[in-house]
């Protein structure tokens, strides 16, 4: 990018910067290197977390819901990402929104290759500057890439994702991911128990099109040990309410496809030996089958709400990868669906209350900026809640 065509968008978007003091609490990952300040004129010094919490600040009063934002596949610096943030801000200023999923591929094409990289400013703190609030996000196959075709080869280079979250001079304080995989808590029962637990998934070392020969992503050395991970922590949540977030989709009708066949007819072309996403499958269903009620995802650029599988119990599947990007579908018929869209941008609100789960799907003009609710349903919650065991 340009100086010229930054210096253009830091104007267009001049607001203030996101202060939240919410963090959240890490699986295994990447180490906590020390970092210099982004390049970009006037950066800030924001405050560090080096003890993340395990959930947000206690709140005086018991929490009666909760409102977030999933998106996707977002992380271009292009127009359409900044007219989707405008709906996002407009959607939250009128119907409440307390955080933000991000489901992957943040940095497009090829990640960061440094804590103080320009990407997280051009496609990230920018287009969202005028959202005060945090951002829980995820790692993608473009964010642990060597190449612009997002392989997802070079994993350590999603360290450098974790790394902004502790740096001292990144421009503002909306940048989650403690870890590369990590539980998140948010508000508070009345007998203590939290409101929701988020599960983060890193899927890209489980399903890269290209092998990495770093022993550190093998299955055996980081697969296997993330899902015992999470399945320790999913079986031990007391949240009423559990949702996971991976980036790669466990059932998608765009041309992905669903894990276990993923990118059928374009193996040929791989060297990963887990790229169709067999084991990543038997991964998701194992930790959170009949545990959670909803996985949300990106990885194909569509909206999609697909209607909940025997494997996975009775877990909502929702697929967000439209928030920078668009995509056409490959098979509509694969998975049943509640809704689904293509070639349009867009995102996915939610909001959780005790009993009641609403969902809403919002279209974006890519040109205009234009916006549009294309689809609500609301879903009472079925998934039981885990008891606390007799000591």
């Amino acid at each position: 990018m340009s100086t010229d065509r930054r210096t253009f968008l830091r104007q267009l978007v001049i607001g203030g910067a996101s202060v939240s003091a919410l963090t959240a609490c890490g699986g295994e990952g990447s180490s906590n290197e020390s970092s210099q300040p982004p390049s970009g004129p006037d950066l800030p010094e924001v405050p560090n977390p080096e003890t993340p919490d395990t959930g947000t600040s206690e709140p005086e009063n018991a929490t009666e819901s909760l409102s977030f934002i999933v998106i996707g596949d977002m992380g271009t610096g292009n127009i359409g990402q900044y007219h989707v943030a405008e709906a996002m801000r407009k959607i939250a200023q009128d119907q409440g929104c307390d955080f933000v999923l991000g489901a992957g591929d943040n940095i497009y094409e090829d990640g960061a290759t440094s804590v103080d990289d320009n990407g997280f400013l051009e496609s990230f703190e920018y287009p969202y500057q005028n959202l005060d609030m945090p951002f829980y996000m995820c790692l993608g196959n473009h964010d642990c890439a060597s190449t612009i075709f997002g392989g997802g080869s070079d994993n350590k280079r999603g360290d450098y994702q974790v790394d902004y979250h502790y740096s001292r001079q990144r421009y503002s304080t909306k940048w989650h991911m403690p870890e590369r995989y990590y539980q998140q808590s948010f508000g508070r029962l009345e007998e203590g128990r939290p409101f929701l637990d988020l599960f983060v998934v890193d899927s890209n070392p489980l399903t890269s099109f290209y092998q990495d020969y770093n022993s550190d992503f093998s299955w055996e050395n980081y697969g296997y040990p993330q899902q015992l991970w999470m399945k320790d922590r999913v079986a031990q949540s007391k949240a009423h309410w559990k949702i996971a977030m991976s980036h790669v989709p466990y059932r998608s009708n765009g041309k992905h496809g669903n894990a276990g066949n993923l990118d059928e007819g374009m193996r040929v072309l791989f060297t990963n030996p887990d790229a169709d996403g067999l084991r990543y499958k038997l991964f998701l269903e194992e930790a959170f089958a009949d545990e959670i009620d909803m996985l949300v995802t990106g990885h194909d650029h569509l909206l999609q709400w697909i209607k909940p599988v025997e494997s996975m119990g009775a877990a909502q599947i929702i697929v967000s990868g439209a928030a920078g990007k668009t995509d056409k579908f490959q098979d509509k018929k694969r998975n049943p669906t509640h809704f689904q869209a293509e070639n349009e941008l867009g995102f996915v609100w939610v909001n959780l209350t005790s009993e009641r789960m609403q969902v809403e799907f919002y279209l974006v003009d890519e040109d205009t900026g234009d916006f549009r609710l294309a689809y609500s349903q609301d879903e009472t919650k079925s998934v039981g809640i885990n008891e606390a065991m007799p000591a």
